[in-house]
């Protein structure tokens, strides 16, 4: 599959599954927190064997491997509450007069830190037909390693590498996430289904 670019999302799910009350936790990124120049890029390349006869060599996919998988959401963030949220690296601001839209990234503390607990990230399209728009990354980290320029007449464009994780069956059997690396598409092909990006479930959508 060649390199894929999302433009313009309706919104982004980050969800994570808390063992403790066997729920998810969600922040979710809607059309307002994105802006017109938000970009979603993936790239899922199967890995493939060759096989040479006398017709000639051939190439197939070996399934259920990669020769490369990567994400990324490329966004305009004029504040770090997005870019604390996206990481994970985000309390409640608790001095005077800040609201919690303003938010903290806090780094290094007892507070928060930067996260080794992966987490399921759901792109939904500008349609929104039940989940046949969305794109699932079952388990990623997110890191940002591109350089952010604060302090000019525009908002900072950065980039959030989502990381994704590739199922281990063994691994990752009991962890609460769907037993899948990457969805494309609906969430259940026999039963219309949409997100709910509040608990981070997916329901069936009323008729």
């Amino acid at each position: 599959m060649a390199i894929v670019n999302i433009t313009q999302p309706r919104r982004i799910v980050f969800r994570k599954y808390d063992t403790s009350s066997s729920a998810w936790e969600t922040f979710t990124l809607n059309e307002d927190d994105l802006g017109q120049d938000t970009v979603v890029t993936f790239n899922i390349a199967p890995r493939k064997k060759s096989r040479a006869s006398q017709k000639g060599s051939t190439e197939t996919p070996i399934p259920g491997t990669f020769d490369s998988l990567s994400a990324s959401i490329t966004m305009i963030a004029d504040n770090w509450f997005y870019i604390g949220r996206a990481l994970e690296n985000w309390t409640a601001a608790t001095y005077d007069g800040a609201t919690t839209g303003n938010g903290q990234a806090l780094l290094g503390t007892d507070e928060t830190s930067c996260s080794t607990d992966y987490y399921s990230v759901i792109v939904q399209g500008i349609c929104d037909d039940g989940s046949s728009a969305d794109v699932e990354f079952t388990r990623c980290i997110p890191s940002m390693d591109d350089d952010i320029e604060l302090g000019t007449s525009d908002a900072a464009e950065v980039t959030v590498n989502l990381n994704p994780i590739i199922y281990n069956s063994t691994t990752h059997a009991d962890d609460g996430y769907p037993e899948y690396t990457i969805r494309l598409g609906d969430y259940d092909t026999a039963t219309k289904m949409r997100l709910n990006p509040s608990t981070g479930v997916y329901a069936a959508v009323e008729s």
